[in-house]
């Protein structure tokens, strides 16, 4: 994208399940950030809640500047040339609705939306951990779980233009089937809701979005049920990422999402699964983003 523009900013919009996070960007760098819960929308009669969103997009743009461009990244699917969103299983809020068009006629700039998956990657791949890569796997694991492949810094795109949904993909035994139709689907094993419902499960007297690393860290040294918790985690993580690496041969892997912060917690249970015999070894180089939730809304900056 193109970066001239005298006094121009442009603005971009993660969509979540749980939460949305809107950046501002001036050449490249966050001057403005905000991040409302997703909830608080359904308080508004549907076609409001466009409008609604466009106001806290430009309460956010800084006096004295002026909105050039609009990206979206939300949870898919993603009609992207429709501009809609089809996700009414963990996104009800703002499925089926003319998001792209209330928006850019509310804000009189041009708007692009693609999944999530595919603005955190590039959010990654142009300022974040994924700098240099040639074919750089990106998968979010939060709400659900999102997975993105650039080549070369594009997204990978279906036959008919649409993003695959590599987070639905079959990888072992679950008595209760994904909103996608497919038992044991990846997204039900490996989201971060699944590992804060087993945590609560475990603990329930822990807030899981109160506590970093360190706390959960030393949880898993005085409590081997929680330790064991995250092993398993592990194992599921690396089930879903061993078939893409398979299929897909990244150079580079990102992880981000909040379960993504615990990673070391995790990492040697995901590091044996993917393992293979002599021949048929995997690139299995796994960082951790380096724009951390900000990931997606920030790519989405930069569909524009």
């Amino acid at each position: 994208m193109s970066w001239a523009g005298e006094g121009g900013v442009w603005a971009g919009v993660d969509i979540g399940g749980t939460g949305i996070r809107v950046v501002i960007l001036e050449n490249r760098r966050e001057i403005a950030a905000v991040t409302v819960s997703t909830s608080s929308f359904e308080r508004f009669d549907r076609q409001n809640r466009s409008l609604e969103l466009a106001r806290v997009i430009l309460a956010l743009v800084p006096n004295g500047k002026t909105l050039l461009s609009l990206g979206v990244g939300a949870s898919g699917p993603v009609d992207t040339a429709a501009g809609v969103i089809e996700n009414p299983s963990t996104l009800p809020t703002f499925s089926a609705l003319p998001l792209v068009t209330e928006l850019s006629a509310y804000l009189q700039v041009p708007v692009r939306i693609d999944n999530d998956a595919v603005t955190a990657a590039l959010g990654e791949f142009h300022l974040g951990a994924g700098a240099g890569s040639k074919r750089m796997l990106a998968v979010t694991l939060g709400t659900g779980v999102g997975v993105a492949l650039l080549l070369d810094g594009q997204p990978l795109r279906m036959a008919n233009g649409a993003h695959p949904e590599g987070g639905h993909i079959p990888v072992g035994h679950s008595d209760t089937p994904c909103y996608c139709g497919v038992s044991g689907c990846w997204e039900t094993l490996a989201s971060r809701t699944w590992l804060q419902a087993e945590l609560t499960r475990l603990a329930p007297g822990i807030a899981y979005e109160q506590h970093d690393l360190g706390f959960y860290r030393d949880l898993c040294q005085n409590d081997s049920r929680i330790a064991q918790l995250f092993q398993q985690y592990g194992h599921q993580v690396g089930r879903g990422l061993g078939a893409l690496m398979s299929l897909y041969g990244p150079d580079l892997t990102v992880l981000s999402g909040s379960a993504a912060q615990l990673f070391p917690l995790y990492e040697d249970a995901v590091q044996a699964s993917l393992v293979r015999s002599k021949g048929f070894e995997l690139s299995t180089r796994i960082v951790i983003s380096a724009l951390g939730d900000g990931a997606g809304a920030i790519g989405a900056a930069l569909l524009s």
